[in-house]
């Protein structure tokens, strides 16, 4: 009995924190693309090193479904291959970092000839240098969202995702796309390149330096093990990794169960995948 007590007041308190977050840093009045080319299945096309391999072999399972990219799927030429009618972008280096921000969106601006709607988070309108590199291209529609992370009773997080206040920690862009996918009409949220297989690729030299190999199925063999930046540009210690990473699939379980409550299913078709919120099927 104390334990349940004792889980309840901390969920009780995450959530009027969670309230105050969104006070501070959230959008009220964020809007929402209005249609699409499939509205009833989504594809999720997470950076995984499998993404390779599924495009190659499901084209089938592709075709016709509505596509969200992420990130710098836009370096590879799958982007102008599948041309995803939506993108989210996440990773807070893009603001901080001119030359990731550079890369991204003069590639993004160059490449996109179809129309396509874009999600930036709401704190990237700080940095006014991106935009520019947007504005001249026509096909591109943005829309801002919110990444204020929020926990507590899953009642009241439901209620919070359902208005886009906010969306279960954000470690990574997969939970906000997947947050994102269920405030949209679809009833099938499918992700693929949702490989997730770190653990085995982080080491530690004798230095004390963690390094962590993030292959990406964009990276044509390149990648090699580096340090894991923080927002402050610092290497980060393995106890934060592994903390993020523990957030990040704590937040899977939270989007699966709100998915249910809404009548809708997330679904990892992803080959290998370490995520184990999620129902698996093979394609």
């Amino acid at each position: 009995m104390g334990d349940k007590w004792m889980k309840r007041m901390e969920q009780g308190w995450q959530s009027l924190l969670s309230v105050v977050k969104i006070v501070l840093q959230s959008r009220l009045n964020t809007t929402l693309p209005a249609s699409f080319r499939n509205a009833d299945e989504l594809l999720i096309l997470a950076n995984g090193p499998s993404l390779n391999k599924t495009v190659q072999e499901a084209a089938g399972f592709i075709k016709g479904k509505t596509l969200l990219a992420v990130n710098f799927c836009v370096s590879s030429p799958m982007f102008e291959e599948l041309k995803p009618e939506l993108y989210l972008i996440a990773d807070p280096l893009f603001w901080i970092v001119p030359e990731k921000r550079v890369q991204l969106f003069e590639t993004m601006a160059r490449k996109t000839v179809w129309p396509m709607c874009l999600f930036i988070p709401v704190r990237a309108y700080k940095n006014k240098d991106w935009q520019p590199m947007l504005a001249a291209n026509p096909h591109i529609k943005v829309y801002a969202y919110n990444t204020t992370p929020i926990e507590g009773f899953q009642n009241i997080c439901d209620f919070i995702f359902d208005r886009g206040w906010g969306v279960p920690r954000p470690h990574n862009v997969l939970i906000p796309s997947i947050a994102m996918g269920l405030r949209l009409p679809f009833k099938k949220i499918y992700l693929a390149g949702a490989d997730h297989s770190w653990l085995p690729e982080i080491t530690v030299t004798d230095d004390n330096e963690v390094l962590m190999h993030q292959k990406h199925f964009y990276d044509q063999n390149q990648s090699q093990a580096a340090k894991v930046q923080k927002e402050d540009l610092n290497s980060a210690h393995l106890y934060t990794i592994l903390y993020h990473m523990y957030v990040a699939f704590k937040s899977y379980f939270v989007l699966d169960a709100y998915a249910r409550k809404k009548g809708k299913d997330v679904i990892n078709v992803t080959p290998g995948s370490y995520i184990d919120a999620f129902r698996r099927m093979k394609i």
